[in-house]
């Protein structure tokens, strides 16, 4: 957050405060504010606060765990928590609210007060979700440890956008015969394959491969026109595919 207290005259002081909130920081972070004034030599310029967060209870590589790839992939991350000082640290309890797509599994390093989380996506189907996982500790000035647990997990093949809609008419109320989208199908495991069938209502659409439809890619671009004057009236002006 940023404010300041007054316009500045010239040749007048003023105070500009940024102020960070660190919740979910560890480490080094750098935040800057950019300042916009009407001297003609130099109307803007940036500031930087440089913070270094410590932290009793430290987690590596970060708290904020991504769970991203394909369906059909082991998908998981492993993070480590130790104390910065020498407390004996416990974790007594481990809570989450995305047991329904995470599992998760707390082991003691070598009978040490250092722990690794691992944490496992059990989705097996498109899906995107985030929240949390809470450590209860028994560090008497880091009761609760909280993660940020974001999910995204994206199926072989995807299609880019996943819905097409099409506008009637214009400003003028007339109504075009045709409107052009393209559609991107890809692999997103970076796999290589073909299109052998189109399949759609060729009464209303026309759809064409803007590549050579024998060769194998790991995406593919197709042409999607749609014969306006074809399609059914509704109530609305918009169609979809």
């Amino acid at each position: 957050m940023v404010r300041y207290d007054r316009t500045i005259p010239p040749g007048g002081v003023g105070q500009v405060t940024l102020q960070v909130n660190t919740t979910g920081y560890q480490g080094k972070i750098t935040k800057s504010a950019q300042v916009t004034t009407n001297d003609p030599r130099q109307r803007q310029s940036k500031i930087y606060l440089v913070i270094n967060v410590r932290t009793y209870i430290i987690v590596e590589p970060g708290t904020k765990i991504l769970l991203r790839g394909t369906v059909g992939e082991d998908i998981r991350r492993v993070v480590s928590i130790r104390a910065t000082d020498d407390q004996p640290l416990e974790i007594t309890k481990v809570q989450s609210n995305l047991r329904s797509v995470i599992d998760y599994k707390l082991n003691r390093k070598d009978d040490s007060h250092q722990y690794e989380l691992e944490v496992v996506s059990k989705a097996t189907e498109r899906k995107t979700a985030s929240g949390f996982i809470t450590l209860h500790t028994n560090h008497p000035k880091k009761k609760v440890v909280k993660l940020s647990v974001h999910i995204r997990i994206r199926p072989e093949l995807e299609a880019w956008p996943n819905k097409i809609d099409f506008q009637e008419g214009s400003q003028t109320g007339s109504k075009s015969k045709e409107s052009k989208r393209v559609l991107t199908i890809m692999n997103t495991r970076g796999k290589n394959f073909k299109i052998l069938e189109l399949s759609y209502n060729k009464a209303y659409f026309q759809v064409r491969s803007l590549g050579q439809d024998d060769k194998a890619a790991s995406r593919h671009k197709l042409e999607v026109v749609a014969l306006m004057d074809q399609l059914p009236e509704a109530g609305s002006n918009s169609r979809t595919s």
